[in-house]
């Protein structure tokens, strides 16, 4: 791992500046070990610089700690151990977010916020105070009694600065962009007001002596609730922030529901109660969000529908219509409301229910069904040529819900391809045509002067005329023939006789009024 500019170093410096300025703060709340507190914001700094910048930025992490620590109590060798375990708590922290909640990303998620609380906010956070616990008692700082006392308040302040501070910086700093218009600023505004008057309320004495210490801290939740609700998770982890950063002012000075207990022990009561309540808003932060991203997805995908120029149908598993676009009403004719709430089998030819029944039974195994040719029937009676193509529609657990089938009017394509082939067998008889007459004409004329001649030699009522006049009747329609097939313009079929191949009927294919046979 390399540092290849000033900036490099700077940030990091700036890193450890920042870290130790932290740590300096949470260190002056420590009262059960002048090591350990119950407030420890550098947990998410660290954890917020590894996952935002990445792991390069370990160095900074433990200059920061190491000075921290060694400035306030213990030998140069326990300080050192403390900022290791310090350093890993961040690292191993962000690799597990990495690894398995999304990231940078792990606020976008409701399962991943959850994942993101149990990895950072209990697993990580383990790792410090186990190392730092030990360190102080084998360098013999501590006492090896104190070990469980010490170990709580470690673990403790390091999971509400992972759970409280680590989303602030994140999702402030990971995504810097900010697009409020003045309304809703405003709001925002009016909303941060009414949470800082209830936390004051609540944690600040602001009630009076008489209530100083009432049981009335989950009044706190429901504005924190509705920033979920309204904005995001950017502005619930402010919001988040600031009730953390009052009820622990409020807290210490001897008002809110926890001051009774020692101080210790009401730092510790609190972050129980701000690292539930910032969980549990940033679940409903993420849930309200992806329901969004999802609706407008939704959305998008309901304006493709609308505006294809392919008939999209969407049915259940047992073939009733459940959404109609705009273009199945201009292939098949009938409106959205005539056709939802029917039976697909409407649109199917009676000799082709059959096929309709199998096509949704291939649907409920789960098979796609591929583009393929076949005809329906419209709402004037019509026959038509569509293309269908057939998937199934699966439901948030992967069960399969119903068919989504897509089909397009190929009739006046087929038409065409109808046009077509007739035009190439058109070139085809008139090819056909001149090569018979060249190939016909010529020795036919040959056979029929000699005809001709003789004709005229034989007496009149002989038989042998007779039988020449034959044969130049036969001759002369052999020419006539050649010459309809170089006049075809259409093909027309003649009428069938069992037995025989289809015949084209050569009298009907050429112009009115031509030479016929």
């Amino acid at each position: 791992m390399r540092y290849r500019s000033l900036p490099d170093l700077a940030m990091l410096l700036l890193l450890a500046a920042v870290y130790f300025a932290a740590a300096k703060i949470g260190l002056a709340l420590a009262f059960v070990h002048a090591s350990a507190t119950a407030v420890w914001p550098p947990t998410g700094i660290a954890l917020a610089a590894n996952l935002v910048w990445g792991y390069r930025v370990w160095p900074g992490i433990l200059l920061g700690a190491f000075l921290a620590n060694v400035t306030t109590e213990g030998t140069i060798a326990t300080s050192l151990g403390i900022a290791v375990g310090n350093t890993l708590e961040g690292f191993v922290g962000a690799y597990l977010v990495n690894r398995f909640a999304g990231g940078r990303h792990v606020f976008d998620r409701p399962q991943d916020v959850l994942r993101f609380a149990v990895l950072a906010g209990m697993v990580s956070t383990a790792v410090s105070a186990t190392i730092g616990v030990t360190s102080l008692a084998f360098g013999g700082v501590a006492r090896w009694t104190d070990y469980g006392p010490i170990w709580l308040t470690w673990w403790m302040g390091d999971a509400g600065g992972a759970l409280v501070v680590a989303p602030l910086l994140i999702l402030w700093i990971g995504r810097p962009q900010v697009r409020v218009g003045p309304r809703r600023f405003v709001e925002a505004l009016l909303m941060l007001g009414c949470l800082v008057t209830i936390v004051q309320v609540v944690f600040g004495g602001w009630l009076g002596a008489s209530v100083r210490n009432y049981s009335i801290d989950f009044l706190c939740i429901p504005i924190l609730v509705l920033m979920a609700y309204r904005f995001g998770q950017r502005e619930t982890a402010t919001g988040a922030f600031v009730l953390s950063a009052l009820a622990t002012w409020g807290t210490l000075r001897g008002f809110g529901p926890f001051a009774d207990a020692t101080p210790n022990e009401a730092l510790l009561l609190l972050q129980g109660f701000i690292t539930v309540t910032t969980v549990m808003a940033m679940l409903l932060a993420a849930a309200v969000a992806e329901n969004r991203r999802a609706e407008a997805d939704r959305s998008r995908l309901a304006s493709i529908v609308r505006s294809s120029q392919d008939a999209i149908i969407g049915k259940s598993l047992d073939g009733t219509i459940l959404s109609w676009n705009a273009a199945a009403t201009s292939v098949y004719g009938y409106t959205a409301e005539e056709a939802i709430g029917r039976p697909i089998s409407m649109l199917a030819p009676p000799h082709l229910v059959d096929e309709v029944a199998r096509i949704l039974e291939r649907v409920r195994q789960g098979e796609r069904v591929d583009a393929f040719e076949t005809t329906r029937v419209t709402k004037d009676g019509r026959t038509i040529t569509v293309t269908l193509s057939i998937s199934p529609v699966t439901g948030a657990g992967g069960r399969i819900e119903g068919a989504s089938a897509i089909s397009r009017d190929v009739t006046e394509r087929k038409r065409a391809e109808e046009a077509q082939r007739q035009s190439e067998v058109l070139l085809s008889v008139a090819r056909l045509a001149n090569a018979a007459a060249h190939e016909i004409n010529n020795p036919l004329t040959a056979i029929m002067i000699p005809l001709q001649l003789l004709e005229i030699e034989e007496p009149m009522g002989s038989d042998s005329r007779a039988r020449l006049k034959v044969a130049l009747e036969s001759a002369e329609r052999i020419r006539l023939i050649v010459a309809r097939m170089q006049k075809v313009t259409r093909l027309e079929v003649a009428e069938q006789a069992e037995g025989l191949p289809e015949r084209l009927d050569l009298l009907k294919s050429g112009p009115a009024g031509g030479p016929g046979p």
